[in-house]
């Protein structure tokens, strides 16, 4: 009873080293024609192998050494997503080696990494690239939803004890998965959540001051935000022609949530911090929207439900959410601050118009 070299699967009675599915994956790896006859695979394979690396000479235990190194070094070579340059390099010299050591354990990259852990971030990346493509090409809710759930969980549940070749490819997966979030926001109009998202994703994503735009617009055409201006402006104005509230203090929180799907996914909940000044019975007003781009707890989604008018935006947003808790502690995701300044003049308390 032993296992294959690749899958590691039990093979039970079978004599040979790789299983006769993993053997299949292998050729179709490297681009060979099976043999018919499945009993002389394997040895085909060792002298392919020896003959692709200009080795020689090797004993039965220095073959299976050979094709475990180098067919490290082809799923590893086969990745789009990680840096695994290093290890490659000194795959290459291992595989110059082989026939001068009497152990598998000389190899110097024999306790850094195994042909299955390069074997199942091949696999892992296959099936993203599939799963990534059908969620970009998505268009019903129901299903991108399921995806969210279901789909990518394995590049963001890592262990505590992952290597680095594990976390260097979750990584630059879970960048990619990012990236197409990006453009399925700016596809279903959600341009300041993908906005803010993408500058997350930057190597260096320091503080943002926004003064005009796309994103100054939508928050002055929010009823949300209308409604507490008017709080704001009849509460501190109301004995006075100059007032300044500020985002927090002893007695109040002046602070706007947002329920609008873009505002929402972007900001949710912003202080608030407005200067005003009347003139004419009209109150002139600085406006500063303080927000921290951040995700700082794990959600439980059944708390959460209730988070917006719609049960699906509540339960969409909290897994994004936790998703991105994840990328937030390998790096892949940065937290920032957001400034968003702008005026509004000649302001009239009860005024619902669009500013």
């Amino acid at each position: 009873m032993h296992e294959c070299l690749l899958c590691e699967r039990d093979m039970k009675k079978a004599k040979t080293i790789f299983g006769s599915g993993c053997i299949l994956g292998i050729y179709s790896l490297l681009k060979l024609d099976t043999p018919k006859n499945s009993k002389t695979r394997e040895q085909y394979l060792y002298k392919t192998i020896m003959k692709r690396t200009n080795t020689k000479n090797l004993n039965s235990n220095q073959k299976v050494w050979l094709a475990d190194r180098y067919l490290t070094y082809q799923y590893l070579d086969n990745l789009q997503y990680g840096d695994f340059s290093e290890i490659k390099s000194k795959l290459d010299t291992d595989i110059v080696n082989v026939s001068q050591v009497s152990n598998f354990s000389m190899l110097m990259t024999a306790n850094k990494i195994k042909l299955k852990e390069a074997y199942d971030l091949y696999k892992k990346e296959q099936k993203f690239n599939q799963n990534i493509n059908t969620l970009k090409n998505s268009k019903d809710e129901d299903i991108t939803l399921k995806f969210l759930k279901s789909s990518f969980s394995y590049i963001f549940n890592i262990s505590n004890n992952a290597n680095q070749y594990v976390l260097s490819a979750s990584s630059a997966m879970q960048y990619a998965f990012w990236q197409a979030v990006v453009e399925g926001g700016k596809l279903k109009n959600y341009d300041v959540s993908a906005e803010f998202l993408q500058h997350s994703l930057k190597k260096n994503a320091g503080s943002i001051l926004i003064t005009d735009g796309v994103i100054v617009e939508k928050i002055k055409g929010s009823n949300e935000f209308k409604k507490k201006l008017k709080e704001i402006v009849e509460k501190y104005g109301k004995n006075s022609d100059e007032f300044f509230a500020k985002p927090k203090d002893k007695l109040n929180e002046n602070s706007v949530e947002f329920k609008n799907s873009d505002l929402y996914y972007a900001i949710h909940n912003a202080d608030l911090e407005v200067t005003g000044k009347k003139k004419e019975q009209k109150w002139n007003l600085n406006i500063v929207l303080h927000d921290r781009y951040d995700y700082t707890d794990f959600k439980d989604i059944r708390k959460y439900y209730k988070d917006t008018e719609k049960v699906y935006k509540s339960i969409f947003s909290s897994i994004l959410y936790n998703l991105a808790y994840v990328s937030v502690g390998l790096g892949v995701i940065k937290e920032y601050d957001i400034y968003i300044k702008f005026s509004i003049d000649d302001y009239e308390v009860g005024e619902w118009k669009n500013f």
